[in-house]
């Protein structure tokens, strides 16, 4: 019997791994500083400090930021975009609209590609799926030919209305698999089967600008598991919630964009079923970026479509809100003002602490000099940390700005934590909702150490840091399932809906689904479905995705108004606001196929502890200016039932978590810090 399950999560900073021995029942924990020359090289040095034979993993999941980092690097590959004769423009056209309407140094996203990269293809299909036009071989094998001549890496294929009927593009990827099977090759219809003929090729465009990136990184990363010894397939955490084989990932790179923060808006399910909170701020901040979501009645909020650096995307992902803003984040001053990130210094050189060779002042650096890390027991001790660099660091722009080093750290902390808590308030205050209604998930290497802070700006009562916080998304890896989602466009006013025509599009797409479970060694018994729509108030662009839950009434007919009634309540809960008497319209039916994983949770602790909790040490801290003796916790020394009030500091292998005064702290039974304002009065 294979003894571990293992995840790794690789970060801008550290990369994460969480590995389950099922010879013990516990979870080992470790961070890496990530490898960004070959992050393949880190993934195996990491897992190889825990497992020497590879043959003994019976599960491997992995988050992959290499087609991400691809793409906000714009390092992807050459790509080559072909579109129905007389379209051309379409990629570079796009939309009219501003972003952000009221910035005047507004400038559209530069496109991944430019006009000369778009070749056209005499062929069209009708928006009713007909063929006006066969497709001319002529005008594909002439193309061929110039992609090849030009070098092109990978082809985006977007035919007018192929999301009605891909034949054509079927055949223009038959052509390249027999005359250029080097070139990958991405098509609409399998990347997003959606209208709006813009969004669905900026989607196609990205997927084909990192397919050969990720591609070539599984490739590497493959073998080299393979060679020592793994005999099971390789898993990716995708954008969605779910994971996929690595050989699915290949040819649907898009899907695993935010494969990393989605792992902890997962693990914050698993989290609150063990504690019963169902309404959660998932906030998960690492040495690069802060990432927020939300977790709503126990679901994830999952979007069908999302905007990247300014390019529409057409994939169902965890609705996550991310900025430039983490512990590798750099102060600088600007126009004789303090300014923090959204440039980070990453791992390499790092923060001015790190000593390898950073000389600018981080968050991190901040922190440190604040006394809220510990320089000798950073990781549980396994890296040391140059208080004296981080010093030196702040105490230059510290100068600048006439103000002393700590006023100067506490200032940066402070400006780090207005913008994590601007973020939080981009997904509820302004859609509506009250974040003071949720509960505080907090985790990744530095979340619980400004967590109570961003909670104080927003009046959130509790904050919740898990057991395994620092490596929380690798963590919550290991509690998915694969996943696979499809798309049909079906237009209709609701109560127009003809039940067979639905039905008929449903069992097209669970046919597809089973195919593609079955390539991953999913048995039938194991596969569970969901069915659903995306829906909107006529007259609207964007729409919310609702459950499909209709009993028939009749042959063809069916009673629409329970699905209207769920539109109405998402559309509340989501947007804080609704038109129960609008006209609703049905505008694609989606299709969720989930293949049942082993998971293995831990069991609750039993009684709770007699005795007092017991500091570590005592050690002089900053609090808005004044320095204070501050007692500091660890982890290995909490039990279910200690109790603790602010401000005080719990050290862990992975994280550290900082309580201001005016929070009590309490071990829960899981381990986990559960921390909740203190009532006044």
């Amino acid at each position: 019997m294979k003894r571990y399950r293992l995840s790794v999560d690789i970060g801008g900073t550290f990369t994460d791994l969480v590995l389950f021995d099922k010879a013990d029942g516990v979870y080992h924990t470790t961070k890496i500083l990530t490898t960004t020359d070959n992050l393949a090289r880190g993934v195996l040095e990491g897992v190889s400090k825990f497992v020497s034979d590879f043959s003994q993993i019976d599960y491997f999941v992995h988050g992959t930021t290499s087609g991400l980092n691809a793409f906000l690097e714009r390092r992807g590959a050459g790509v080559a975009l072909l579109v129905t004769e007389g379209f051309k423009d379409i990629y570079e056209l796009g939309r009219g609209n501003r972003l952000d309407m009221y910035n005047i140094k507004y400038r559209k996203t530069e496109p991944l590609l430019k006009r000369r990269d778009t070749f056209e293809i005499s062929e069209r299909i009708m928006a009713d799926g007909t063929s006006s036009k066969v497709i001319d071989m002529t005008s594909v094998e002439r193309v061929i030919a110039q992609v090849k001549e030009k070098g092109y890496q990978s082809v985006a294929v977007c035919l007018l209305h192929a999301y009605k009927n891909p034949e054509h593009e079927v055949v223009i990827r038959k052509a390249f698999q027999s005359k250029a099977p080097e070139i990958a090759v991405s098509l609409s219809h399998e990347i997003a089967r959606e209208w709006r003929e813009y969004e669905r090729t900026s989607t196609t465009v990205i997927n084909a600008y990192v397919a050969p990136i990720v591609k070539n990184y599984l490739s590497i990363l493959e073998k080299e598991t393979a060679n020592r010894g793994l005999g099971n397939s390789l898993y990716i955490m995708q954008s969605n919630g779910g994971v996929m084989t690595s050989d699915i990932a290949k040819d649907l790179p898009i899907q695993t964009l935010l494969s990393g923060p989605v792992g902890g808006a997962i693990g914050s399910i698993t989290l609150a079923d063990s504690v019963g909170y169902k309404n959660i701020i998932c906030a998960d901040l690492g040495g690069t970026s802060f990432d927020v979501s939300l977790i709503i009645n126990g679901q994830p909020d999952i979007t069908v479509e999302t905007n990247l650096e300014g390019f529409p995307i057409l994939s169902p992902m965890v609705n996550i809100h991310t900025i430039g803003a983490g512990g590798g984040s750099i102060a600088y001053v600007e126009a004789g003002g303090l300014r923090v990130g959204p440039k980070s210094a990453g791992s390499n050189p790092g923060p001015a602490c790190y000593g390898k060779g950073g000389t600018e002042p981080t968050v991190t650096d901040a922190n440190l000099v604040l006394g809220r890390i510990d320089e000798n027991g950073f990781l549980g001790g396994g890296m040391k940390l140059d208080k004296e660099a981080a010093y030196l660091a702040i105490e230059r722009i510290a100068s600048q700005l006439g103000l002393s080093v700590t006023e100067t750290a506490e200032g940066i902390c402070k400006i780090a934590n207005a913008k994590m808590a601007d973020a939080i308030r981009t997904i509820t205050v302004s859609k509506g909702i009250d974040p003071r209604d949720f509960v505080m998930v907090a985790y990744g290497g530095a979340g619980p150490m400004h967590a109570l802070f961003i909670a104080e700006l927003l009046g959130i009562d509790k904050v919740l840091v898990p057991s395994v916080a620092g490596t929380f998304s690798a963590f919550g890896m290991l509690q998915t399932d694969i996943r696979y989602d499809t798309v049909r466009h079906f237009v209709s006013p609701v109560e127009d809906v003809e039940r067979e025509d639905i039905e008929r599009t449903f069992r097209e797409m669970e046919e597809e689904t089973k195919i593609v479970l079955e390539k991953q060694q999913i048995a039938v018994e194991d596969m569970i479905f969901n069915r659903s729509v995306d829906m909107r108030y006529v007259g609207q662009e964007y729409t919310i995705n609702v459950p499909y839950e209709i009993e028939a009434s009749g042959e063809n007919a069916f009673d629409p108004y329970p699905l209207m009634n769920s539109f109405h309540e998402l559309h509340r809960t989501r947007n804080g606001q609704n038109n129960p008497s609008g006209k609703v319209e049905v505008v694609n039916a989606r299709f969720t196929g989930y293949g049942f994983l082993e998971k293995v949770t831990t069991s609750a602790i039993g009684e709770q502890t007699g005795s007092e909790p017991k500091e570590r040490v005592m050690k002089k801290t900053i609090w808005n200016g004044i320095e204070k003796d501050t007692p500091v916790y660890t982890t290995q020394t909490l039990h279910y039932g200690h109790q603790f009030e602010g401000p005080a500091i719990v050290e862990d292998a992975s994280s550290t978590t900082v309580v201001p005064s005016g929070f009590v702290v309490e071990i829960d039974m899981h381990k986990n810090i559960l921390v909740t304002r203190k009532e006044i009065g």
